[in-house]
Formats: C-alpha cells, sequence, structure tokens
C-alpha cells in the first residue's frame, strides 16, 4: 500500500510515520512544506515539500496513493486567520484527492460536543472533518483531547507549567473534564485504521481510560515527577492573561498555538461513545501513569 502522510513534520506525523516504517511494510510518502528537511531516513520513505494549497502539484504527488493521513492544523501560520485557513486547506486537499487512486482519509481532529458553544479551535477541527468528509471517498475522522507525550504541545503545556512554577493561579475552567490518550495509543489507532472494514466514513472517539478535570491532571503529574505544587484557584481569568501567562512560562515554539487551544479548555474534551471499542477491540488505551514521560 503506497501512503501519503500531509503534515508530515508535525508532531503526530512524524512519530505516524516511525512507527509505520518499523510495523508495516507500506511505502510513504512524508508531505509538507518542509519535508525534506526531516532527517528520519528509510528506502520506503519519500519525501516532498508541498504546501497543501499548492492543489495542482499536491494532486500530482498523491495521485497513485491508496490511502492519506490529513495531520494539517494552520494555527501557528501568520498570514491568515487559522480557522478560515485551515477550512481552505481542506478543500485545496479535498480537490487534489479528484482522480487519485485514494479510497480513504485518516484525519485527527479534536474532541467535544457538537451541542456545545465549541471553541474556535475546536469548531475549526470539527468542519475540517465535515469538509473532508464531503469531498474525498470515505474518512475516519478520529477526536482526541490532549495526545500525552514529548513534542504534544499541550502535554508540554502543562509540563512545563509544573516544572517552571511551584505555584500554579487555575480558573474555573480547571474543573472542565478531559481524557489524555498516551501518544503510542493514539498512533495504535491511526495505523489500525488503515485495514478496517467498514462500508462509509466514521467520527470515532478516542481516549484513555480516564477522565478527570486539567487541575487534578496537573496533580498526577506532578505526584509522578515527585513535585511539590501549590494551585491557588480564581474563579476569573481572563482569556488575555492566561495567554500572557503562556508565553511567559510555555516554549516559544508552543505559545502561538497554545494561546489559541487556551479557549478550549472550557470545553469539556471526553470520549461519550463506545465506537472505538467496536471498531478496534484491540486496543486498549493505558492509564496516565503508564504514558506520562
Amino acid at each position: 500500500m503506497k501512503i501519503a502522510i500531509l503534515g508530515a513534520d508535525g508532531y503526530i506525523g512524524h512519530n505516524l510515520i516511525e512507527q509505520l516504517l518499523k510495523d508495516t511494510s507500506h511505502l510513504i510518502l512524508a508531505i509538507s512544506p518542509n519535508a525534506e528537511s526531516m532527517q528520519y531516513q528509510h528506502e520506503r520513505l519519500t519525501k516532498f515539500n508541498v504546501n497543501v494549497f499548492d492543489t495542482n502539484k499536491l494532486s500530482e504527488v498523491i495521485k497513485n496513493c491508496d490511502s492519506a493521513y490529513y495531520l494539517i492544523h494552520m494555527m501557528a501560520q501568520k498570514e491568515l486567520d487559522f480557522a478560515e485557513a485551515e477550512s481552505s486547506a481542506a478543500l485545496s486537499f479535498c480537490a487534489a484527492v479528484v482522480g487519485s487512486n485514494i479510497k480513504r482519509v485518516i484525519y485527527l481532529g479534536g474532541l467535544g460536543s457538537d451541542n456545545d458553544k465549541l471553541s474556535k479551535h475546536l469548531e475549526s477541527r470539527h468542519k475540517t472533518g465535515q469538509i473532508l468528509k464531503n469531498g474525498v471517498p470515505q474518512v475516519i475522522e478520529f477526536r482526541a483531547s490532549m495526545v500525552v507525550g514529548h513534542g504534544s504541545i499541550s502535554y508540554d503545556i502543562v509540563t512545563n507549567l509544573i516544572h517552571k512554577l511551584p505555584i500554579l493561579t487555575l480558573p474555573k475552567w480547571a474543573k472542565t473534564l478531559t481524557q489524555p490518550i498516551g501518544l503510542s495509543d493514539a498512533i495504535s489507532y491511526l495505523i489500525a485504521a488503515l485495514d478496517l472494514t467498514i462500508n462509509d466514513s466514521q467520527i470515532v472517539e478516542i481516549g484513555g481510560p480516564e477522565q478527570l478535570s486539567y487541575g487534578d491532571l496537573m496533580k498526577r503529574y506532578a505526584a509522578w515527577k515527585n513535585k511539590k505544587m501549590i494551585i491557588i484557584k480564581f474563579h476569573i481569568i481572563p482569556l488575555s492573561i492566561a495567554a500572557w501567562w503562556l508565553n511567559l512560562f510555555t516554549p516559544k515554539t508552543h505559545a502561538k498555538v497554545g494561546r489559541i487551544m487556551v479557549e478550549s479548555l472550557s470545553n469539556s474534551m471526553i470520549v461519550t461513545n463506545n465506537r472505538a471499542t467496536e471498531l478496534f477491540p484491540d486496543i486498549h488505551p493505558k492509564g496516565l501513569e503508564e504514558v506520562f514521560v
């Protein structure tokens, strides 16, 4: 099987490539504007510097692929409104798929109920999934909360705050529920989706075995690291202050995306059905202490 991975140089993308090359015999096309700068080398891996907005070039690159992973977000770019850019990117990809051999697209989006007032970030993630479903033959849309692992922006934000701030001031949205999933488990779902037998597109919510608040998540990580932590709760911390706070105490590479993601902390991000277990009964996500790094 020949597989295209868009967003190949991102956190999920490069970890997915490494595992695919280790566990399968598939041919992999790594696609991103900076793919050729990726250090990973393998005889079954080909890198293409292609921007998703270059529909014609992308169409030429992916035309002989059987499946594709869509792992693109636009939160780090500066030129456009990120939500508008994400919609435009998905439409460009759908246009590039026309006439190709691609029968299935696997997309990783975000949890959150469509019945809630979603943050701009989560609303864009869900809209991207809908655009893909409208434009390509079949889509498996995974929806996840925080992916636990070094390089995951949301996880790195949490761990950096705990390491750098012995006293944390948390607003009321620290009580919001989340359901983190370990990197290896998320990758297992993505790879298993290649061979899943289904007749139509699917939305699959994935997460670890525990639902807990962001505040409790921080406490669990601090205890795992044997770090003393004092939490002071504030009823109101404006988003502008939270964004400034992230800018001071998180890696600069994460700060811009982190400021956008702060809004999503007010949305509950938990698994609400058993679809993942029904479709992938052999995957049993691990608990927090097993996946903390």
